[in-house]
């Protein structure tokens, strides 16, 4: 009798919706507050409008539509859409204050509402962890009025640094030896938050990508734990791995770290965040 086997990309969701409830009480304040300043470059690009109707789509803990409602006023309205029960659980905490904004549990690839509904769609940090990109991109085109604008931001992996690529190579090479085995998403997403990548990600479900920005945030870690802890927010893959690891195996993973971070002189232990920001609209 056969058994069918589990999607491996529903397995992947699954797996990074679990890393962000983790993750939802310190996801505000990682890396100085990265998540924050990326969300205010959103809010910013996106220009809100005084009475506007406004989706944010992966919310997290609200930080876009919390921006984006300040700007919308009492006439205007937002909602927040997530399918991780802990951040969705934290943002109506923290915008208890804001009465025009409403969050629901809903993915971003089933929006239940009608079409030409949204005067603004924001997808912020969202984009590469979705179960189906295309379908949703296709369902925020379809509730996008005509003059409407998607504005989202995307992690730019081309601009980390030798010392991230050292990190993730060490970290592959110990759960390997280890016999720790991660989900992960398609590799090809990792290249989306690429400028002259990302029109071929819109362009199909008929958005038009009309203006980019970038934002790059960094420093250097003094220690190699204080590498590995900040590291560990940095996505479902370094999360897993270095919670499940006790202390001894974690000293030896950043024994060996240590190695490949001296071989780099200056440029050890440095770190970069980028991101793509991007206004598209409907084509």
């Amino acid at each position: 009798m056969s058994t069918s086997q589990p999607d491996p990309i529903e397995v992947s969701v699954e797996h990074t919706i679990d890393f962000f409830d983790a993750f939802a009480p310190s996801y505000e304040e990682w890396a100085g507050g990265l998540h924050r300043k990326v969300a205010a470059r959103v809010v910013e690009l996106a220009l809100p409008k005084r009475g506007e109707t406004v989706l944010d789509v992966g919310t997290g803990t609200g930080l876009v539509a919390r921006g984006v409602a300040a700007k919308v006023g009492k006439k205007g309205s937002v909602i927040g859409i997530d399918v991780a029960p802990a951040m969705l659980s934290l943002a109506h905490e923290l915008s208890s204050g804001q009465a025009n904004i409403a969050y629901l549990v809903q993915p971003a690839e089933a929006l239940v509402f009608k079409d030409e509904s949204f005067d603004l769609v924001t997808l912020s940090e969202v984009l590469t962890y979705l179960l189906d990109p295309p379908h949703a991109l296709r369902e925020i085109r379809r509730v996008l009025r005509p003059k409407g604008r998607l504005v989202l931001s995307l992690h730019r992996r081309s601009l980390g640094t030798e010392a991230m690529d050292a990190f993730f190579n060490v970290l592959d090479s110990f759960a390997r030896s280890h016999f720790l085995s991660v989900p992960r998403l398609p590799a090809e997403r990792a290249d989306w938050g690429e400028p002259e990548v990302l029109p071929s990600v819109l362009e199909p479900a008929g958005l038009e990508l009309t203006q980019t920005t970038q934002l790059v945030t960094g420093g250097r870690a003094r220690t190699p734990r204080e590498w590995t802890d900040l590291m560990a927010g940095a996505g479902p893959l370094p999360h897993t791995v270095l919670s499940v690891l006790g202390p001894r195996l974690r000293s030896e993973l950043e024994a060996a770290l240590s190695v490949e971070m001296d071989q780099l002189g200056d440029d050890g232990w440095r770190f970069h965040h980028a991101f793509t920001v991007a206004v598209a609209r409907p084509a």
